[in-house]
């Protein structure tokens, strides 16, 4: 799977998200984000940076062979508890029950961008990004798309959140890996995660050791990953960084990854409850090229 652009973005939950958007489609979205939640506005403004970055992303693939993949640990759950309380109040909002399905957002991509391949949400938990992002590869490998639009995205402060989370969002533009290298930021090379009932260092051991090339690699793990791991993978060299909560963390760790003109990276999320881990192994070009 190769990875051929991406945008990411925090927002303090009172910040306007219009005026985050490229100058290029400013005019076109300004109304339709007016309409939107929170969730489905991150969403289609990642992905509009993402575009006016690099414009041809979508000459390679037309409308119906793009997937769109959406990973979320609580989805929409913010919203759902702002219409329950317009319900409550005697009013409940036809704006917002529009906006009550954790897939609204892939609803919104689909009509903004005029995708119409498959669309699938994961909501598993912090690791939903990197999961999602292993669903994005399964439509690719398996020729159900021929492009795949990842997102993963989380709004602040629902009231279950057992975290504090921040408004922020990543998109990724993949396709298959045939072998050019001229336009890639990097290529992953295999995804995997584990489950094991509260133990998190055991479901983080099994999905690294699981990658292969990964043994010697360093690893981009976020706090909660670096405190459940660290006494498991002391042999491993473990680059902490500072990363948004939720299912945003993993694809913002790829992100930073990326960066990395040495070996190839491992990236690494344990879940919120400490008994699932996901992880991929990523190249960048200069690895891939001999750099």
């Amino acid at each position: 799977m190769v990875i051929r652009g991406f945008a990411r973005l925090v927002v303090a939950p009172t910040e306007p998200l219009s005026t985050y958007l490229p100058d290029g489609s400013a005019a076109e979205l300004r109304a339709p984000l007016l309409r939107m939640d929170r969730l489905c506005g991150l969403s289609v403004v990642a992905v509009a940076r993402m575009l006016a970055e690099d414009s041809s992303l979508r000459s390679g693939a037309i409308g119906d062979e793009v997937a769109i993949v959406l990973g979320s640990a609580h989805g929409c759950h913010k919203t759902d508890e702002e219409y329950y309380r317009s319900y409550l109040q005697g009013q409940p909002s036809p704006r917002l029950f529009a906006y009550t399905l954790p897939s609204s957002p892939i609803g919104e991509l689909s009509i903004q961008y005029r995708l119409r391949g498959p669309g699938l949400t994961v909501t598993m938990g912090r690791t939903s990004g990197l999961c999602a992002l292993a669903e994005a590869g399964h439509s690719l490998s398996n020729k159900h798309a021929e492009a795949c639009l990842l997102v993963a995205v989380e709004v602040a402060q629902p009231v279950l959140s057992p975290v504090l989370l921040q408004d922020a969002a990543v998109a990724l533009w993949l396709t298959r890996d045939e072998g050019t290298r001229s336009s890639e930021l990097g290529t992953i090379e295999s995804v995997s995660d584990s489950f094991c009932a509260g133990r998190g260092s055991v479901a983080l051991g099994r999905v690294l050791s699981s990658l292969h090339g990964a043994s010697d690699s360093p690893i981009y793990c976020d706090e909660e990953t670096v405190r459940i791991g660290a006494a498991a993978l002391e042999h491993r060299t473990l680059q902490r960084q500072s990363a948004p909560a939720g299912a945003v963390s993993g694809l913002w760790l790829l992100t930073e990854a990326l960066h990395d003109a040495g070996e190839p990276s491992a990236v690494a999320v344990v879940d919120d409850a400490g008994h699932a881990a996901a992880a991929l192994l990523v190249r960048s070009p200069s690895v891939l090229r001999g750099v």
